[in-house]
């Protein structure tokens, strides 16, 4: 489709205007709030005075509601006053560091809100020159909304990784990439009017805000919310939800699938209708083969077929979607030393190419070799907000066939057209459906445990049978080995407290090493490669693990 999403907006409303657009669900999966097409187009439109009112076409505003119709009003409004809405995610909502980095790195100066979640804003924030609108009280001394000049390349939001911090890189996404990408989701996914989406995840995840958001919009199918935290909390809700309404659209991160299996007893997926869900996507992070065949198994007494899984890959770079294909189908690689078997991420969707690169020179490799994974198509960003030596690495770094491609940081395969991920060139970490980089984990705990005696640290990713759990090395600095005032429990307990504060997700595993217990490269910095290797050889000892009973709070 060509235009912009206000184009998107008007038509909807004129074309299905009474038809349900969202509704979001209690925790017995009964309908609390329905918004139609015409319904969410007033009432944004409304709002989209109130803004304009506010000067605040052409710049970014950051949009703080909970999870709720609050939120899409506000967001949408945001687009229709031509101005750049930034979801923000609950913890660093929470976390004055985390917003007055957000403002920094977006240079923000308006705050979208509810009465209660403003209310809750950190008193660090205080400090930050900002005006706070309230969606759920809007002033009425605004003028009417008139509809601003917005053209398809323009900026449409701005979407900041999920787990920065420190550095928080916004990925920024114009008309033109959200309606590429919607369009690539419709054809790939076969979505029709007559689908039924179910989702619990955030909005201030790609997932959640293109796959349920602006897809079902695009499409005009009629999609049902439950809150993330009820989801964690009783993740039997998920299933429960989407027996109730008839989903036919559903999905998650692989931990999703792990943890309804887990939580859902053979006797309460029996009474499950799940016959109609003919499409269960996964992605987001590393897809286990385990994890789905024995989703799949668990709830084939719930009338839950194994053809209907749909492992996918995507980025927030490309807006969302990249690849997916219908089925588990693995394969292993013993030649290229790849001896346990990988999900197939299917071919890329239509309209979009895929390559692997040399992670050093960007020269493309034949098939069949392991290499960078590389993206190119009209849903891919321009640039990063603000950050032009990232854009230029990530967005302008691979050139082939004059096709401008960009780099994922991601190591894969291709194989018969179709794509094999293996893992990450980069030191991002991806756990339980959202990104978090190593170097803004470490520096939060080692700024936080300089009074326990903590030199360095190292955060990774570890892969232990079927599931990959994040792990944190504290190394103890010289002449601590002997002091009594600080024990390892101590440092244990203060850098999980850091890291649920500033990034809202639990460790799995905290251990302390000895004064050079990390491995280090020649120039002094910490070799990541090598820590899973120092942890497999930890494992045998005394166990000093933090338990994951914090999991809701990295995707609510």
């Amino acid at each position: 489709m060509d235009g912009t999403l206000l184009d998107l907006l008007e038509q909807n409303a004129a074309l299905n205007a009474d038809r349900p657009l969202y509704s979001f669900l209690d925790r017995q999966s009964q309908i609390s709030c329905t918004l139609s097409f015409r319904a969410l187009y007033e009432q944004a439109k409304r709002f989209a005075g109130v803004l304009q009112n506010r000067q605040c076409g052409g710049k970014p505003v950051l949009v703080m509601c909970p999870h709720g119709p609050e939120f899409l009003i506000a967001f949408f409004a945001a687009i229709l006053a031509g101005a750049w809405p930034v979801p923000v995610t609950r913890q660093r909502a929470r976390s004055g560091t985390g917003l007055r980095a957000l403002f920094r790195a977006s240079g923000a100066a308006t705050i979208i809100s509810t009465s209660a979640q403003a209310a809750s804003l950190p008193k660090s924030a205080a400090n930050v020159p900002l005006q706070v609108l309230l969606v759920d009280k809007p002033a009425i001394d605004s003028n009417p909304y008139l509809r601003p000049a917005i053209a398809e390349s323009d900026t449409a939001f701005i979407q900041y990784t999920s787990g920065s911090t420190s550095s928080p890189k916004g990925v920024v996404i114009s008309h033109a990439n959200v309606l590429h990408n919607a369009e690539q989701i419709r054809r790939v996914f076969a979505c029709t009017k007559s689908d039924i989406g179910v989702s619990w995840l955030p909005f201030h995840h790609d997932m959640g805000l293109i796959g349920h958001v602006i897809a079902p919009l695009y499409v005009g199918l009629h999609n049902y919310f439950l809150n993330p935290v009820n989801f964690m909390a009783r993740p039997a809700r998920w299933l429960q939800a989407i027996s109730a309404v008839g989903g036919t659209l559903s999905g998650g991160p692989d931990f999703a699938f792990a943890m309804a299996t887990e939580k859902v007893s053979e006797q309460d997926a029996a009474v499950l209708s799940l016959q109609q869900w003919r499409l269960a996507y996964c992605g987001a992070e590393k897809i286990r083969p385990g994890t789905l065949a024995r989703f799949a198994h668990r709830f084939s007494v719930s009338g839950f077929r194994r053809r209907s899984l749909f492992p996918c890959y995507g980025l927030a770079e490309s807006t969302l979607f990249v690849s997916g294909q219908h089925g588990l189908i693995t394969r292993s690689f013993p030649g290229l030393n790849v001896n346990r078997p990988v999900v197939c991420l299917g071919q890329p969707a239509p309209g979009s190419s895929v390559i692997v690169v040399d992670a050093d020179s960007g020269s493309r490799l034949a098939a069949g070799n392991i290499g960078e994974v590389c993206v190119s198509s009209a849903s891919v960003a321009e640039c990063y907000f603000h950050d032009p030596a990232a854009s230029s690495h990530v967005f302008n770094g691979v050139h082939d066939n004059g096709k401008q491609f960009c780099r994922t940081g991601d190591r894969g395969i291709l194989y018969q057209d179709r794509l094999f991920l293996l893992g990450r060139y980069k030191n991002v970490i991806k756990c339980r459906g959202c990104s978090y980089h190593a170097e803004d984990l470490e520096a939060g705990i080692r700024e936080g445990l300089v009074q326990y005696g903590v030199t360095r640290c190292a955060a990774f990713a570890f892969t232990d049978r079927d599931s990959e759990k994040l792990v944190i090395l504290l190394e103890r600095g010289r002449g601590t080995e002997s002091n009594g005032k600080v024990s390892d429990q101590n440092r244990i307990d203060r850098a999980a407290a850091l890291i649920v504060e500033e990034f809202g997700i639990v460790p799995d595993d905290i251990r302390v090493l000895p004064v050079h217990g990390l491995p280090l490269t020649s120039s002094g910095k910490i070799c990541r490669g090598q820590c899973p290797d120092v942890y497999q050889q930890l494992i045998g000892g005394h166990n000093d693990r933090v338990g994951r009973q914090g999991m809701a709070s990295g995707v609510a």
